[in-house]
């Protein structure tokens, strides 16, 4: 079952890019795919997926020990590192407009994945202990 948090996607919208708004809908949907490929390929039985952004959430079980578990949990934010570093364009930004989220960017998409990464990664280990 695929459930959609809106509060949750207006709060990740607000934190990770206020300028590209699309750019971040799109990377929520990598980040949630990360989870769904992770679950497929550890032969999770896929319960219930939370699409919210950076604080979604998916219910797997048969994934047997609680490490195999973590890296389902993680595995949204991987993918979106991975796809930033694949896209590039980081390295040509300032710090002070990586961090920013209303800051205009060269190039956006890539920027925007990063801290959606940072931020599910942080929400992930908030949730962990």
């Amino acid at each position: 079952m695929l459930t959609v948090d809106f509060i949750g996607l207006l709060l990740t919208i607000a934190l990770v890019g206020l300028r590209y708004p699309h750019y971040v809908l799109s990377a929520g949907l990598i980040h949630d795919c990360g989870r769904i490929v992770m679950a497929i390929f550890l032969n999770g039985h896929i319960e219930s997926v939370t699409a919210a952004g950076a604080f979604g959430s998916a219910v797997v079980t048969g994934v047997g020990t609680s490490v195999k578990y973590v890296l389902v949990m993680m595995a949204g934010s991987l993918a979106c590192y991975l796809v930033s570093a694949a896209v590039g364009g980081i390295g040509n930004e300032p710090t002070a407009k990586l961090i920013h989220p209303s800051s205009i960017l060269k190039n956006p998409f890539a920027v925007v994945t990063l801290r959606l990464a940072i931020v599910s990664f942080v929400t992930n280990m908030w949730q962990l202990f």
